[in-house]
């Protein structure tokens, strides 16, 4: 029986746990340590994940890859401490999967794609829309030209994150590198490209902080590359989840809205039959497939980094007060 793919978590809060259910699905890999320097933490995690009391623990994430023969980490630390760690992993010869946001700057992105080419190592992010069915099927409409081109892209997210994230870490500019624009708004910057293949080109952004350090309200109007416009719309105080996207092609049009599924129509407004695509993979599991070379990585690092270049672009438009060009 071959062996199978060791791998350790770089943090247990939170999403670590959605992590871990995933991974004793996979017969390929294994759990095998776990950093996390928080006691109270750690409780919860032992609290929702079955077995895991037995796993070795670390305060420290070099301590855990210099004693535990790993294949691959798991990043699931606060923001701004992903680029040393994923940076520290790959010269350790490891693969990553990491939570969003890859890194929070331009610079480190490129230097972390960099550092994964050097060391031929897989550096993936975990954005699961990349692998959900609804999401899928618009990116092959668009892709199979049935809505013609694209010509105006539109998301809303709103959440309650201002109440939820009082007094954490995501508040904290040293630790989160930014507000919600940047936590789950990453994100819908990611997929709006991701599904129309087209990246954004310019961006002029508003931001509202209320009375934290970070945006938390964040409006911006996008242009795409080919002329699409588009905007985006990020809402940190809202008192509940709620998600739509609209696209608008030529010849049609995709309109994914919370509570209603999606709607398709063609050039002249009649509706179209959706059949969704049966999807069974995620992050997790195709992390692992790509480190076995049996798929390819469907969030490469490159996502990672046109996703930070608009959302600091969209920082420097809402400074200025002026439309500013995503590099």
């Amino acid at each position: 029986m071959a062996r199978k793919i060791r791998v350790g978590f770089i943090g247990a809060g939170g999403i670590a746990v959605l992590h871990y259910q995933r991974f004793l699905l996979i017969k390929q890999a294994e759990f095998a340590a776990l950093t996390e320097p928080s006691t109270a933490s750690l409780e919860q995690f032992y609290k929702q994940c079955p077995g895991s009391i037995r796993l070795p623990v670390y305060s420290d994430y070099k301590d855990m890859i210099k004693k535990e023969d790993l294949d691959a980490v798991i990043v699931l630390s606060p923001h701004t401490l992903h680029y040393e760690q994923i940076m520290y992993s790959l010269n350790s010869n490891l693969h990553v999967l990491t939570e969003k946001p890859m890194v929070c700057s331009i610079a480190e992105a490129k230097r972390v794609i960099s550092k994964a080419k050097e060391v031929n190592k897989i550096l993936m992010i975990s954005y699961q829309r990349h692998f959900e069915s609804v999401f899928r099927y618009m990116r092959e409409q668009i892709q199979k030209g049935v809505i013609g081109e694209v010509q105006y892209v539109q998301a809303l997210l709103s959440q309650e994150w201002l109440r939820l994230t009082h007094n954490t870490w995501r508040q904290n500019p040293k630790l989160s590198g930014g507000g919600q624009l940047n936590d789950s708004g990453s994100h819908i910057v990611d997929i709006m490209m991701w599904i129309t293949g087209l990246k954004i080109r310019e961006v002029f952004a508003r931001i509202e902080k209320f009375d934290v350090k970070v945006d938390v309200n964040s409006a911006l109007t996008l242009k795409f590359e080919h002329g699409a416009l588009g905007n985006l719309s990020v809402i940190g105080n809202a008192p509940a989840w709620h998600e739509d996207h609209t696209i608008v092609g030529s010849k049609g049009a995709l309109m994914l809205r919370q509570g209603l599924g999606l709607l398709q129509q063609d050039k002249s407004g009649n509706p179209i039959k959706v059949k969704l695509p049966k999807v069974k993979s995620n992050p997790d599991l195709n992390f692992v497939m790509s480190i076995l070379g049996r798929e390819q990585p469907e969030v490469p690092p490159e996502c990672g980094l046109r996703t930070i270049e608009v959302t600091e672009s969209a920082w420097k438009s809402a400074k200025l007060g002026k439309p500013v060009r995503v590099p």
